[in-house]
């Protein structure tokens, strides 16, 4: 592509010469540029259009204030409160407790002078530490372990109850 030329007289004079580019060169130019940005047009246009038709939907993640850790087991806000450490596993030869749990919970947290109720997944990962072979029921968190579903009765940061089995603490829960 030739912008410019210097020619160089004898007299030692210097000339610039431009020299254009032919209307057909800028033409094809123009042609190419246009081309491409029809190209991208329509290709959005078409993208955009196909999803016209559906509806988007934006997920609001609500975290869950009830669901607690072992490690904050006694020092919720409250004084008084029950935590329920359940399984969040289901098998298919374990009856499902979880809802009738939570119905049970929603029944009693509806009452006016209900305590507040939180929950414990013993499957979380943060609660691993806690689940073991033996049940160990102790103020102090560092001896603490689990090994099936327990209903807590906090008093001032002090375990004042315990419900041991799912038996148990379903009668707890329909008595409350």
């Amino acid at each position: 592509m030739k912008v410019a030329k210097i020619k160089k007289q004898k007299d030692k004079k210097v000339e610039v010469v431009n020299e254009s580019y032919s209307f057909m060169t800028m033409l094809k130019l123009v042609l190419v540029i246009l081309i491409t940005f029809i190209a991208f047009y329509l290709i959005t246009y078409f993208v955009v259009k196909d999803k016209k038709g559906e509806t988007v939907v934006n997920e609001v993640t609500e975290i869950d204030s009830s669901m607690i850790t072992f490690s904050g087991l006694l020092n919720r806000k409250e004084s008084e409160y029950y935590v329920l450490a359940y399984d969040s596993k289901i098998d298919n030869d374990k009856t499902n407790y979880i809802a009738l749990y939570d119905n049970y919970i929603n029944n009693y947290s509806s009452k006016e002078d209900s305590l507040a109720f939180y929950k414990i997944d013993i499957r979380d990962a943060l609660n691993k530490a806690f689940v073991g072979e033996d049940m160990n029921i102790s103020d102090e968190l560092e001896k603490l372990t689990v090994n099936d579903e327990v209903l807590f009765k906090i008093k001032d940061g002090k375990i004042e109850k315990t419900y041991i089995g799912n038996e148990k603490i379903i009668d707890k829960l329909s008595r409350l």
